[in-house]
This record gives structure tokens, C-alpha cells and sequence, in this order.
């Protein structure tokens, strides 16, 4: 037996400012609940709720996704698979993993495009369904070209076949060259074709190009060369690379064209922009370049190779939404999962991407997923313990980049496989959180959990792909001083990363800044902060908390700050001043600063202002024995 001695319990609480300073790869840097979250939604007195929240990855497991909202209030995505097409079906865009999904085509077992199915993407025009997609007939990538699929009616599940009178569906310009990624540009009225390329017959560059259409599966003209890789962010990794064509337009129609540069396979994998100043699309001197990455890696924050995306719609419209993929981890090439932000737009018509969060930052719900204006409130205390720190036996320890310690626990695959935690926290009911990674697509998954001896409990996984940690919960009473919770083999396969108790009892929560209802104060994504996002406040911002109280009376309101000089801002509290608080200059530094605030039953408002110098909030605490949303 192999047995490795637990260290000391690590508390990811509000009250210990190293812990909330954690760096995103730190085992002590998660606070967050799904138990908190599912109880924050529930209704107020004045039949109000909090946001939803949800983290990054939505998809596990995948890249090149590509996402519609159409006119039956569905979302209808799609990725690539490699052997065949499938659309997933779902009211939500957070919620797209789980939604219904269908293969709706296989190829043929001779066809010209059996091998290597790339990028799908769906796009409705005229009353019917396009799926474009890049394939070839052979044992290589090298003989990439493009084709396109035809619905038979207007249900985006199919079925499918190919246009009439094409060549299995393949569309191409009369070069015929190398191409993937191919998508439609509709502007005017007219269609136009947009792709990724050789520009020969050998792969050196790949560029990108735009040729007209007569209909969704005929090119009609010559191909034009809109860009190639030839800035210095555009030329990491050989090949040089151009792809990933997307169309944007904004709210005044103008056109742009986001791209995926450099190689998908490295970390500097970025997003890069192309601005319509013409009318004329086939000219490519109407295109101007930015000369700088839209979007790209942020190794503060873990985020690697950020690339290849969709753009889409809130469900009620009135947001926008970026889908992309990017590395599981540092160097993990190809190994891609799928995430979502939203984003913005600068005074200059361009889109604002911003930087890409981190996989552990709680974001807001896409408006219309859920009616909550609430800031949700998060567990203040938790314990955490990383797996490979525990007894465990006939397993394995596996250094990975992906897990939150460093290391996961795989090969609990036998009878006699267990992982075995001693925890040693206050005696009461705790919800149990296990970090779970597992790719067996199609198959029941779970592991058995016994607390104290007691019988095994079955605790089932949702699957979502090897080195993608999601989170799995179940409810456990811990009467003694010394717990042992162990985790041992279930149904098929899945690793351990590790495991987060939450008292289901806490007179402690948080409450993130970048929750808020915020006025001339912006979101920036910091490695240090609690949720890695931070406000920055300025003399003339606003930042409203809108939470709910079970209790009227007096709670401790704590600030963790960061500021350069010092300064104060105004606090006050349903609409009464409750006091100035004060900031000392920190140098940069994570600080807590405190002050009494009377709150009452129900719903209730604290509000930061007046600030005399810039301020950045992290988040704030507030603590009673009887506050809960």
C-alpha cells in the first residue's frame, strides 16, 4: 500500500488574506459552491433573485466551436469531432454540454470527405440549414478542401445530403486549393465565401481568402487574398498561420473579421482583427488590419492559446457572447476545451474582448438565463484537500498542469483502489465537493464514498473529458473530531483532483465586487483576487450591492481593497449613510478595511462611493450568525 500523510487542512476563508490571494493554480484558491449557488436562487420576500453564475469550460472536452441562436429559442452548437457532425440542442448557452444532441451526418465509408471532418458550422439562409465543414479522402490532412451540407426542411437536426449536382458536396473556387474553415459572409443581399488556405501546394503559409457565391454551395469567382500571417504575433510556429476567418458586425452593420494566428498547437494561439472601411468586400484594400492581437494568453490567469470562436446573442438579445477554445494547460497543444465571456464594444465600433478569464472565475449568466439581480453570496469559509496528499492505494499520482495542486489521482480502477481523506474541521453537515475528471463518453461514471466506515454512497459524474475538473456534490454529517472520508472505485473511470467541504452552516459570506451593479468603474481580471476579477474604482464610480438578509441587525462589513495612495470612500446603506470607510495605501498590495453596518430583513443595498482617489475592490464580506440569501 501506498500511503502518503495528509498536510495541514488548508481554509480558503474570507478572514485569511493569503488564502484569498491565491494564485489560480493554488489548491487553496477555490471558494465556490454549487450548494451556495443553487441556494442564492432561491426567491426573495420581494420576489427577487440573485444572478446565476457559471465557470469556464462549458464544453470539456473540444474545439472550433461554433454557436447559433435561432428563431425557436434554441441554441444549436457544434464542434469539431473528426468523424462525423453533431449538433447539440439547448435553451441556455451555459447549459450547452448537457443539452440534447444528434449526429446528423456520417460520412460515406469511400467518400472524398470520410477522414479529418474539421470546423463545422451551421448557417441558415433562405429557409434552410448549411453545415460547412473541411474534410479529405485520404490518411492525411494534406488534401483539407471544403464542403457543405443541405437540410431537408428547416429543423437544424436534419436530415442532411448534399447540394444537387456537387461533388459530394465539395465548394471550392477554381484554384482548388488546400482550405478549411470555410464560413459566409452575408452582406447587401450577396453571399461571399471565407476561408483558410494555401496559397500553393505546399504548406507554408496558410491565408486567408474571399471569393463571391451565387448560392449557399457555389463559388462564383476567383479568390481573394484578404491577409497572411506577417506581424510578429502571427508567426509563432511553422507553418505560419491565418484562420479561424469569423464574420462580427456591429449594432451600425459594419463588418469585421476575427481570426485565429500563429499555430493552433502553441500557447501564443491569439485572435486577430480585420475592419471593412469599403463597400466592396472582394477588394482587399478595404480591409485594414489591427495591429495588435484582439484577444490572446494570459499565464497570470492559466489561459493558453485563447482562439478559433463564434459570436452570438444573449437568450434576451441584449448581450454578445464570444465561444472559443483554448489549451487545457500550459503546453497542452491540442488537448482544448471550449469557454464563453461576454464582451463589449469601444466607441470606435470595434469589439472589446477584453483579456480571457480564467477557468475558476464565477461570470454572470447570459441576461435571460435567469431573471436574478441579487449579488450572489459565497461560501466566506471552505476546506479544501488536494487528492495526492492523501492515504491512497493501487492508484496512481500523476503530475498535471490542469489539476489544482499540480497532481491528480488516476488508475482508481480496481476493487482495492481508493483515495482516503483525513479532515479535521468543526463537527456538523457539510456539503461534499469532489473535483472529478473523467472522458468516458457514454457511459455511466461514478465513485463510491463511505464517510467514517459508514456504507458507500453512490456519488455519479456528469462526463466531460479527461483534465477537465468538474465539480460533483453530496451531502455528509461529520460528528467526529478526526473525519475519514473515503473515495473508491464506482462505475467505469474517472480521476480525483480533490475535495472542498462547505459547511452547510456559515455566518460568513462574500460578495465579489465584479457581481455588482457597477457605475464609471471597470472589470480587470486579476491573478490575485479572490474570484481573479477586481473592480477598479475611481472618485466618481458607484458600486451597489443588492443582497438579501435573513435577520435585521448589526453585521461586520469587511473590503478587501488594493490602492496606491490613500483614500476613503462613502458608505451607504439602504439609501442612509452609514459611514466613510477608509483605504491605506497598500502599494499594490491585497488589504481588508472594516466598518459596522445596519442591515435589515429582506432585501438590502450597500453602496460604495465618493471615493477621494482611485480604489480597487476585490470583494466584500459581511458576517452574523444569521445572513443567507
Amino acid at each position: 500500500m501506498s500511503r502518503k500523510k495528509f498536510s495541514k487542512i488548508k481554509i480558503g476563508a474570507l478572514l485569511i488574506p493569503l488564502v484569498l490571494a491565491a494564485h489560480p493554480n493554488d489548491s487553496t484558491a477555490s471558494t465556490k459552491t454549487t450548494t451556495a449557488l443553487k441556494e442564492n436562487n432561491s426567491s426573495s420576500s420581494e420576489n427577487k433573485r440573485t444572478l446565476g453564475l457559471f465557470e469556464n469550460p462549458i464544453i470539456g472536452n473540444g474545439a472550433d466551436p461554433w454557436v447559433v441562436k435561432h428563431t425557436d429559442g434554441y441554441y444549436y452548437y457544434t464542434n469539431t469531432t473528426g468523424g462525423n457532425v453533431t449538433i447539440w440542442k439547448s435553451k441556455t448557452l451555459s447549459g450547452i454540454e448537457k443539452g440534447e444532441n444528434k449526429v446528423v451526418w456520417q460520412p460515406a465509408a469511400n467518400a472524398p470527405n470520410r477522414n479529418d471532418i474539421w470546423a463545422p458550422e451551421m448557417h441558415f439562409i433562405n429557409g434552410k440549414w448549411y453545415i460547412y465543414f473541411a474534410a479529405n479522402g485520404v490518411a492525411n490532412n494534406a488534401k483539407q478542401r471544403m464542403y457543405v451540407l443541405e437540410s431537408e426542411g428547416s429543423d437544424p437536426f436534419g436530415p442532411y445530403h448534399h447540394p444537387e449536382g456537387t461533388n459530394y458536396g465539395q465548394i471550392t473556387d477554381p484554384s482548388n486549393k488546400w482550405a478549411i474553415d470555410g464560413t459566409v459572409l452575408e452582406l447587401e443581399g450577396k453571399l461571399y465565401f471565407v476561408w483558410s488556405g494555401w496559397e500553393g501546394d505546399v504548406n507554408v503559409s496558410q491565408r486567408l481568402y474571399i471569393a463571391p457565391m451565387s448560392n449557399p454551395w457555389t463559388i462564383s469567382g476567383e479568390r481573394v487574398e484578404l491577409s497572411r500571417p506577417e506581424l510578429p504575433w502571427e508567426l509563432n510556429g511553422t507553418p505560419t498561420i491565418n484562420e479561424g476567418p469569423q464574420i462580427l458586425k456591429n449594432k451600425q452593420g459594419q463588418v469585421f473579421i476575427v481570426y485565429s494566428a500563429s499555430g493552433s498547437w502553441t500557447n501564443d494561439y491569439c485572435l486577430g482583427l480585420l475592419s471593412l472601411s469599403g463597400t466592396d468586400p472582394l477588394n482587399p484594400e478595404a480591409w485594414t488590419k489591427k495591429q495588435e492581437p484582439v484577444f490572446q494568453k494570459d499565464p497570470a490567469l492559466g489561459v493558453y492559446g485563447p482562439g478559433h470562436n463564434s459570436f452570438v446573442k444573449s437568450p434576451d438579445g441584449t448581450e454578445d457572447w464570444i465561444l472559443y477554445h483554448a489549451a487545457k494547460w500550459d503546453g497542452s497543444g491540442w488537448d482544448r476545451n471550449v469557454r464563453m465571456q461576454k464582451f463589449e464594444w469601444n466607441k470606435d465600433g470595434t469589439p472589446n474582448f477584453g483579456s480571457p478569464v480564467s477557468i475558476h472565475t464565477l461570470q454572470p449568466a447570459p441576461s435571460g438565463e435567469a431573471d436574478g439581480k441579487l449579488v450572489p453570496a459565497l461560501p466566506g469559509i471552505t476546506y479544501k484537500y488536494e487528492a495526492e496528499q492523501a492515504i491512497v492505494n493501487h492508484v496512481r499520482i500523476v503530475n498535471n498542469p490542469a489539476a489544482s495542486g499540480g497532481k491528480k489521482v488516476g488508475a482508481i480502477d480496481f476493487a482495492d483502489s481508493f483515495v482516503e481523506f483525513n479532515v479535521q474541521v468543526p463537527k456538523g453537515d457539510y456539503t461534499l465537493n469532489v473535483q472529478y475528471g473523467s472522458g468516458m463518453t457514454g457511459q455511466n461514471v461514478s465513485h463510491n464514498v463511505s464517510v467514517n466506515r459508514s456504507a458507500s454512497k453512490e456519488l455519479t459524474y456528469f462526463v466531460s473529458g479527461w483534465d477537465t475538473w468538474r465539480n460533483a456534490e453530496m451531502d455528509v454529517s461529520l460528528t467526529h473530531d478526526q473525519n475519514v472520508i473515503r473515495i473508491s472505485k464506482g462505475k467505469s473511470f474517472a480521476e480525483i483532483d480533490s475535495i472542498e467541504l462547505v459547511p452547510k452552516e456559515t455566518t460568513v459570506f462574500r460578495y465579489e465586487a465584479e457581481h455588482a451593479n457597477l457605475k464609471k468603474a471597470e472589470i480587470a481580471s486579476d491573478a490575485l483576487a479572490a474570484n481573479y476579477q477586481k473592480v477598479e474604482s475611481k472618485k466618481d464610480s458607484k458600486i451597489n450591492f443588492s443582497f438579501s438578509a435573513a435577520k435585521a441587525g448589526t453585521y461586520e462589513l469587511k473590503i478587501r481593497y488594493s490602492a496606491n495612495a490613500d483614500s476613503s470612500q462613502r458608505v451607504t446603506t439602504n439609501s442612509g449613510l452609514a459611514g466613510d470607510v477608509n483605504y491605506s495605501n497598500t502599494n499594490g498590495d491585497w488589504q481588508y478595511t472594516s466598518i459596522q453596518v445596519e442591515l435589515k430583513e429582506g432585501i438590502n443595498h450597500i453602496t460604495l462611493a465618493k471615493g477621494t482617489e482611485a480604489v480597487e475592490i476585490d470583494h466584500i464580506a459581511l458576517t452574523s450568525n444569521s445572513l443567507s440569501d
